[in-house]
């Protein structure tokens, strides 16, 4: 009952204001392509998904979750269990310590997988709710459209961010179709990533992403 009430207290600035108060993985691994997603665009995410219908007393799933910033969101909203998967152990185990400081309000609410996106197997969710890995790096092209399939496979309803190209989105709009999706959202958002490996040279990059939001016809 407190969770009820409490996330229907809530609004979208409050949720950003929490995330923000979440600790910062210490230890982020490159060629995993882990940039902490921004608490405003989280918050941006899930308090839209909450507001379709998509969260509260649903079954959610943060693919490729990292610290579980998304899948905290969505707690905090009211989902009746999140499903966390990361192929990073060591990030899971941080994300749980995390969770601990929150058992009262979320146990029994949430478990983590660790596993790769190319062998999960799980059952279906409603929703999943991800930043997958741009695909940046040469043995990360095309991640971020595994993750998508994979997602497409096991939910009704998608959120996720892309890298902006003219390509990717058409490859988006036929991975749609052929798995009987449609697209209902597309909103650019400027990514921020701080400078967080030796190879950086800016404080801050600014990369161009899209947020979509797809859901299976009916």
């Amino acid at each position: 009952m407190c969770i009820f009430i409490w996330c229907f207290y809530m609004d979208k600035k409050s949720l950003e204001l929490l995330l923000e108060k979440l600790p910062r993985y210490p230890f982020p691994r490159r060629e995993l392509e882990q940039y902490e997603t921004p608490s405003w665009i989280v918050a941006h995410v899930v308090w839209y998904a909450f507001m379709k219908g998509d969260i509260f007393n649903k079954i959610v799933l943060d693919l490729g979750c990292g610290s579980f910033r998304f899948g905290y969101a969505a707690l905090v909203l009211g989902a009746r269990s999140v499903i966390g998967v990361d192929i990073d152990d060591n990030i899971l185990q941080y994300a749980m310590k995390n969770l601990s400081l929150d058992t009262r309000l979320f146990s029994g609410k949430y478990m983590f997988i660790n596993a790769d996106v190319r062998e999960l197997v799980l059952n279906q969710v409603d929703t999943v709710v991800m930043n997958p890995p741009f695909g940046v790096y040469r043995k990360n092209r095309g991640l971020d459209l595994l993750f998508l399939n994979k997602a497409f496979k096991i939910a009704s309803s998608v959120y996720t961010i892309h890298k902006f190209s003219y390509k990717l989105d058409s490859l988006v709009q036929e991975l749609a179709e052929m798995n009987g999706f449609k697209i209902l959202h597309r909103e650019i958002i400027n990514f921020e990533i701080p400078m967080l490996f030796e190879t950086h040279r800016r404080k801050v990059y600014r990369v161009k992403t899209v947020f979509y939001v797809i859901r299976k016809e009916v």
